[in-house]
């Protein structure tokens, strides 16, 4: 908002509302919005997205994230979404098959991958667990999926993993779960010798082998600019929802250190920043 001239506090005020994973309070929070009034309403997540489109069928909303606008029923078109909502789609199907895609391609010899996901979150991440679980299977690979809910389960499902001797493991999008902690997964996967691809970056930051998902800073200059745009009276109805139009590729090299990797030049052709 900055960069488009605006300054918090002068031209625009922001009144957050976090559930923190707590999708009880998201209708309430949607209608504490609604009768502020609020001028826009940016949700992001699958389950504030339909607590937003519930409280309201005339205020503006923004989404963030979204997974699959036209398929959940939110909007009638991308091109015409409408009613009273636009936004900018994920893009984290495509995501998902890629990044086993990626993976496999790094670990030619790849047979059997553990998949974690957020289970507090189920109705946002099935479609993702199942894009990712269906990559695997075009490229014969087995996969398991397992839910996890907070951090003690995942310090389970991690000796499930250790036990069982899968090859390699995928984390979805889940800081909720590892919180500040995000060299935990990479420590644990290092150490066994088990390569990862991760949604999140700031594991890979912390250690982790790769990630790849759309680029989050870029998806949210979009909503900026949807918000200038509704802010000057432009609808929700007259504005197409927005693809990513960049997705990144991060590899740590003390990672393909550890694990012995040999990145190959179809995998590093596509790196748009390797870390240490």
């Amino acid at each position: 908002m900055g960069e488009l001239g605006y300054v918090e506090g002068r031209d625009f005020a922001v009144e957050w509302k976090i559930a923190d994973t707590k999708n009880e309070l998201l209708p309430g929070m949607a209608a504490d919005l609604v009768a502020m009034p609020a001028d826009v309403i940016v949700a992001e997540s699958l389950n504030a997205q339909l607590a937003a489109r519930d409280a309201t069928k005339t205020v503006p909303i923004v989404f963030v994230l979204s997974i699959d606008p036209v398929g959940d029923g939110f909007i009638a078109s991308q091109a015409h979404p409408g009613g009273n909502i636009t936004g900018v789609r994920a893009g984290t199907i495509e995501a998902a098959e890629k990044r086993v895609e990626i993976l496999k391609q790094a670990v030619p010899g790849l047979s059997r991958l553990a998949v974690i996901w957020n289970g507090n979150q189920p109705t946002t991440f099935k479609p993702i667990v199942a894009a990712t679980v269906g990559a695997a299977r075009a490229l014969r690979i087995e996969s398991t999926a397992f839910a996890v809910l907070n951090l003690e389960e995942l310090d389970k499902t991690l000796d499930q993993i250790a036990r069982d001797r899968f090859d390699a493991l995928v984390l979805l999008p889940a800081p909720t779960i590892y919180r500040d902690q995000p060299a935990r997964i990479a420590d644990f996967a290092n150490r066994m010798g088990m390569p990862q691809a991760y949604a999140d970056e700031d594991v890979v930051r912390a250690g982790g082998l790769m990630s790849f998902n759309s680029n989050r800073a870029v998806q949210y200059r979009l909503i900026a600019d949807f918000v200038d745009k509704i802010f000057k009276g432009a609808l929700p109805a007259d504005l197409p929802f927005q693809e990513p139009t960049q997705f990144d590729l991060i590899i740590n090299l003390t990672a393909v250190e550890k694990l012995g990797l040999a990145i190959p030049p179809s995998v590093s052709a596509r790196v748009t920043e390797w870390v240490r």
